[in-house]
């Protein structure tokens, strides 16, 4: 006999006691408990319910049939077996008994041998029936588990986690069901680009809750904005998408977008301070502007740049202009690409003159591309723009990693009282940790000494986490890496940033040395600052020198180091090389000592 069977709990039911006392002897095995009417065995049956009632068919006052009956329309004993026990043997006593909800009938007098069989065989069954039920809810309960696992998986997929709005996946579906829509009503629709123009600032003053916080901000004030048909959506970082639908003309458009310009102006509160910040909004049409999700999105982004561009807070139509200038960006990103992989970069060098020795003190890597179709480029025509579209921590890793190892060379060649500058930009700042590992690699791979190694910065670098900077300069400074504050004198706080920033050098600009004349301002200018630079036991350069007049006044002003095309040019490594080896003279008089 099963266990679970063996520890069932049976109420029998009789008004006559001699019979429950026969029938609890019969089944000795099993928790036995009696009631002697009808009222009693509900009682007890609602209160705790057993595994098995034995129910008379005959007592007075409620009958087994009507206790049956109440039992089944319980839902606390709806599924207990009821087996009713009779001396009628006519066919309407069982007929009324299973239309009651009986499940069987044992007829008085009762066989031991068959009740024990009977009990044993319903007992079995309702566990079987409790075993199916629980595995049939466990099953359910599964069922709906993986529904709601399946529908956060689908809204993961679809929605951006932080603002709950149509992330860019969702973004391109329903792009394209506007697409279709459009083209079989012959409608009108707008895609606009939004971009958020302090965002970077919120989060370098305020921390990332705070920006978290405004693209949430940021995301309700977008869909107050649009109607239902419409679809705002975040593409990712502070970028969003709005696609209006179903538009008579385009200027509903341009309503719409200054409305949100508008929404974008009201000031945010962060952190208990009122942020005020813009946007940039550039809008392309359906179908003059594209007849696809990737022309429109292309053309929607494009506009959005050019508004950027223009002075922010605008909204900017895509035009046959900007997809001009788009062009020309695309391509330029093709070339410079294919110029990193292809060898098309190098890098010449300006020497770096102490006047007062006539030595060589060190040199400037200076980045050159040798276009294959419009010849040698500038870092001015190049750089700004590897800014613009992610290019520059490839380019700056390549222009580091290169000169730390032909200056290696030289080093190894007994020449390892140079310095070799390498200018950073303000991306490879701001992503500190990056750059750190990345000079970090360059040295070991090079076999430079740390002080071998000078980084030129700019005062604009500063401008947008000055704290920030100031400390991964630092970190570089105690590797013993010296630092450079290049085009001093151009800013508007050159000065407090030398009591910040962790500067053994300081680069007076070029612009004051053109039209150098003695006792003229810049002279003068020129002159207190090489004064106050020894005070502080800062070195000075003077850079774009290139004549003797300028030489000349330059040292009279106490100045000593010199960069500039009177001793110099720029210069490929071969022709550095030849410099070092005394084949190519070094000008304004000077030679580079055995």
């Amino acid at each position: 006999m099963n266990h679970h069977v063996k520890d069932a709990t049976i109420l029998i039911v009789d008004d006559v006691p001699n019979n429950i006392r026969i029938l609890g002897k019969m089944l000795d095995s099993f928790t036995i408990r009696y009631a002697t009417n009808g009222a009693d065995a509900l009682k007890l049956a609602f209160e705790d319910p057993p595994d098995l009632v034995l129910l008379d068919a005959m007592m007075p006052e409620m009958d087994g049939f009507t206790v049956c009956a109440l039992l089944r329309d319980d839902h606390r004993t709806c599924d207990i077996p009821v087996i009713i026990i009779t001396a009628i043997t006519e066919l309407e006593a069982e007929t009324r008994g299973f239309a009651a909800g009986a499940v069987d009938f044992l007829t008085k007098p009762v066989h031991p041998p068959t009740v024990r069989a009977r009990v044993n065989a319903h007992l079995t069954l309702k566990k079987q029936r409790d075993e199916l039920r629980k595995a049939n809810q466990e099953l359910q309960t599964e069922i709906q588990r993986r529904r709601i696992l399946e529908e956060k998986l689908r809204e993961q997929a679809e929605f951006d986690l932080l603002t709950g709005l149509p992330n860019r996946s969702l973004f391109v579906d329903r792009l394209g069901q506007s697409i279709l829509m459009a083209q079989r009503n012959h409608m009108l629709f707008a895609l606009l680009f939004i971009d958020l123009d302090r965002f970077k600032w919120v989060n370098d003053t305020l921390g990332h809750d705070a920006g978290d916080t405004l693209l949430i901000d940021v995301s309700r004030r977008l869909e107050r904005e649009i109607r239902k048909s419409d679809t705002v959506a975040r593409l990712g970082g502070d970028e969003f998408t709005v696609i209006l639908n179903h538009l008579f003309h385009e200027s509903m458009a341009e309503l719409v977008a200054r409305k949100i310009l508008e929404q974008l102006n009201v000031p945010f509160l962060l952190k208990e301070q009122s942020v005020t910040i813009s946007g940039s909004i550039g809008i392309a049409l359906y179908p003059s502007d594209g007849i696809d999700v990737d022309q429109l999105t292309q053309h929607a982004d494009a506009a959005m740049y050019q508004s950027k561009k223009s002075g922010r807070n605008m909204v900017q139509f895509f035009s046959a202009e900007i997809n001009r200038k788009t062009s020309e960006r695309l391509q330029m990103e093709g070339e410079l690409r294919r110029a990193l992989a292809n060898n098309e970069l190098y890098l010449d060098y300006q020497p770096k003159i102490k006047t007062s020795t006539g030595h060589l003190t060190g040199m400037e890597a200076l980045v050159r591309w040798n276009h294959p179709g419009r010849g040698v480029l500038f870092p001015i025509h190049f750089v700004k723009f590897a800014e613009h579209c992610g290019l520059i921590f490839q380019l700056g890793a390549w222009v580091l990693r290169t000169a730390c190892q032909e200056a290696a060379k030289w080093t190894n060649n007994g020449l390892g009282g140079l310095k070799l500058a390498v200018n950073l930009s303000a991306l490879q700042l701001q992503n500190g940790t990056r750059l750190i590992e990345l000079v970090k690699e360059c040295i070991a791979e090079s076999g430079m000494l740390p002080h071998q190694l000078e980084l030129e910065i700019t005062e604009s670098m500063m401008l947008n986490d000055a704290k920030m900077a100031a400390d991964i300069l630092m970190q570089l400074h105690e590797m013993g890496i010296s630092i450079t504050l290049d085009d001093f004198g151009t800013g508007h706080s050159s000065l407090a940033l030398l009591r910040t920033l962790p500067v053994q050098t300081i680069k007076i600009d070029r612009s004051f040395v053109t039209d150098l004349k003695a006792q003229s301002y810049n002279a003068n200018f020129i002159g207190a600052i090489i004064s106050m630079a020894r005070n502080l036991n800062l070195d000075v350069v003077v850079e774009g020198i290139e004549s003797a007049e300028q030489l000349n006044i330059m040292k009279d002003c106490g100045g000593d180091e010199v960069q500039g095309f009177y001793f110099s040019p720029p210069l490929g490594k071969n022709s550095f090389q030849d410099l070092l080896d005394g084949q190519l003279p070094l000008g304004g008089g000077l030679d580079i000592p055995s």
